[in-house]
């Protein structure tokens, strides 16, 4: 089970929460799902609002580690 908290700014007005944990539980480090994140952020922008410039998309993850414990 995997927990993190996304920091995030511009990115949910083009992404979905669900397109956001997709690419978060698909990347190998959060340092990659940022970035990834990030790039398809700008593009999503680009493509929704083509007439617009791009806001400042921003993505800091933090993912914790869930310990499990028998009883």
């Amino acid at each position: 089970m995997h927990l993190f908290s996304i920091l995030a700014k511009a990115i949910w007005d083009v992404l979905s929460i669900k397109e956001v944990i997709d690419i978060i539980e698909s990347a190998p480090a959060c340092s990659s799902a940022a970035r990834t994140l990030v790039q398809t952020a700008v593009r999503a922008w680009r493509y929704k609002y083509p007439t617009s410039k791009v806001d400042d998309c921003a993505v800091v993850i933090i993912r914790f580690s869930v310990a499990t414990h028998e009883l």
